[in-house]
């Protein structure tokens, strides 16, 4: 017989990742199975890290450090989505993505 493991509690990890994609926190605690006192609790601490700035655990640090943009612009900058004419006065952005123009300084 194949027995499969029912979902444990969520931690704040699971409860982060459902937050910061855009789920509500009713929806994030039905979806983890948690009981309302521990939502609650799981909802205190994402906001509490929120409002430090440690924010989205999967995205790299360094690439909101000051420092970082400076040496990426000092290099030509970022790479950019290319844009495409639509009519007369309007641009769509689009793909692919354009390299930063060698020599040009932002």
């Amino acid at each position: 017989m194949n027995q499969t493991r029912s979902p444990q509690p969520g931690d704040i990890h699971d409860y982060a990742a459902l937050r910061q994609s855009g789920t509500h926190p009713d929806r994030a605690r039905t979806e983890l199975d948690l009981r309302p006192g521990q939502a609650r609790r799981l909802e205190r601490v994402f906001r509490a890290r929120a409002l430090r700035g440690e924010g989205d655990r999967q995205l790299p640090k360094f690439a909101h450090h000051d420092r970082h943009v400076r040496a990426v612009m000092a290099q030509g900058g970022f790479w950019a989505l290319s844009e495409k004419r639509i009519g007369r006065d309007g641009v769509a952005v689009c793909l692919p993505l354009v390299p930063p123009v060698a020599g040009r300084r932002r």
